[in-house]
């Protein structure tokens, strides 16, 4: 996963590279086998501010090998991209690539819930990310990062509504605002968030894009606001 908040418009085009790279080669948990299109080619999206809305872009397809991800030509403040491990083939289409749109959130996620989420995914055969962001769009009425950080806070921790989920690393678009969320109970080696702070860019990715100084990992639970003056963290409750 990637995203980046910049005060001036960025072209996205290197960050679409990146996400080429994180399906050719991108970290996998070791017992995971590895796959000739890439260590994650089942899938991939975009999301990206467009004038006062959202645009989003996915496809079923390897990010590395499909053409479609080099006509994107965007320059923008807000960007997400996800590529995607899906431990079911059968999941492997357009309309299961995150980031997922609700309500005017965006959401792009690793991991994967279970409980009530997860059932109504398999009945709806939808994502569990999907309903997720539905929910999230429905009951975060403050959208601020405080506002944020209760509704998550509660979401996660409702064993009935998430089930032993085992990640909610998590990147959400609203307007003209963009948060991350690293989240785990298990795999901490891969369930990794970076994020990396410079004048005027903040840039979250689940690998550092580059060896410049400055990236550090997320802590477990930590919420950002990567759009402002300055990336500003909290913890969810319980963490």
């Amino acid at each position: 996963m990637i995203a980046f908040a910049a005060a001036e418009p960025r072209d996205v085009a290197p960050y679409l590279a990146h996400l080429a790279r994180f399906c050719r080669c991108g970290n996998l948990v070791a017992r995971w086998p590895r796959r000739p299109e890439g260590n994650h080619p089942d899938g991939w999206g975009v999301a990206y501010r467009r004038g006062d809305a959202i645009a989003v872009v996915r496809s079923g397809k390897p990010a590395a090998a499909d053409p479609r991800l080099g006509e994107i030509a965007a320059k923008t403040t807000r960007f997400i991209g996800h590529v995607r491990y899906a431990s079911n083939p059968e999941t492997v289409n357009e309309g299961n690539s995150h980031p997922f749109l609700s309500g005017g959130v965006a959401l792009a996620h690793n991991g994967t819930f279970q409980g009530r989420i997860g059932r109504e995914a398999d009945a709806r055969k939808v994502s569990d990310t999907l309903v997720f962001t539905e929910v999230l769009a429905a009951v975060w009425r403050d959208r601020t990062l405080d506002g944020l950080r209760e509704t998550l806070s509660r979401l996660l921790g409702d064993a009935d509504l998430v089930g032993p989920y085992s990640a909610a690393n998590m990147l959400i678009a609203w307007g003209d605002s963009l948060f991350a969320l690293r989240k785990f109970r298990k795999e901490p080696e891969y369930y990794t968030l970076h994020l990396h702070a410079g004048e005027g860019l903040a840039v979250v990715a689940s690998e550092p894009l580059d060896d410049r100084p400055g990236w550090r990992l997320l802590s477990d639970g930590e919420l950002v606001a990567l759009s402002g003056p300055a990336p500003r963290s909290l913890s969810l409750a319980g963490t």
